[in-house]
């Protein structure tokens, strides 16, 4: 069973200084737009995020899952990190857009792991109140997040402007794309999106694995 707490709800501890965006408490409950799928709905985050880690727990026990995690090069699997991590959660959005719901999901960050703490097993995360939408979807956004504390790489400034110029290699792309890929490979598939690359944000002057 995953140990993981949120701010504002199950805890009190302070979001970390996350560099473009701006942490704050998750509310109790969301209020899904009608325009996003499902929409129209109030859903408890806490009842979220209890879903969420359940479909985790399955996708753990695919063996596709957790050898996906193991080539990433930290050495960890899904199953370990669910078992022997202690996650930290928060609510985080672009300065003066806090609680906002975007209208598409282009240039949305849903989730970003801006700490990590490996001697402790402990890391910190982001998730932008849209990937709140659902369950299922939160559960493909943890995953994504997952797979950097297993060692996907995130992009660096220089990449994410030539991905925006169109110069990104493929190789890099592909590179880059290994922890989108985790969602895929643990049977997400509907919430696996190809063009996605992932990004670390940095916090006390290192950048995070």
């Amino acid at each position: 069973m995953a140990t993981y707490l949120l701010y504002g709800i199950s805890s009190d501890r302070s979001p970390p200084k996350v560099s473009d965006y701006v942490g704050y408490k998750f509310p109790e409950s969301v209020d899904v737009p009608a325009a996003y799928a499902g929409g129209g709905t109030s859903l408890r985050v806490a009842n979220l995020f209890e879903a969420a880690f359940a479909e985790l727990a399955e996708c753990a026990a695919r063996r596709t899952c957790d050898a996906h995690f193991r080539s990433l090069g930290g050495g960890l699997t899904l199953s370990e990190i669910l078992e022997g991590w202690k996650l930290y959660f928060f609510a985080f959005g672009p300065a003066g857009q806090i609680g906002q719901w975007s209208a598409t999901d282009d240039g949305v960050a849903f989730g970003q792991v801006v700490g990590t703490y490996p001697a402790t097993s402990f890391a910190e995360i982001g998730i932008h109140i849209t990937a709140l939408r659902s369950a299922h979807f939160l559960a493909g956004t943890l995953l994504h997040e997952l797979a950097h504390l297993a060692g996907a790489p995130g992009a660096s400034a220089s990449d994410l402007e030539r991905m925006a110029a169109g110069t990104l290699s493929r190789a890099d792309a592909r590179r880059l794309h290994a922890a989108e890929r985790a969602v895929w490979a643990c049977g997400l598939r509907s919430q696996y999106k190809p063009s996605v690359i992932g990004a670390l944000d940095r916090i006390m002057g290192q950048r995070p694995v």
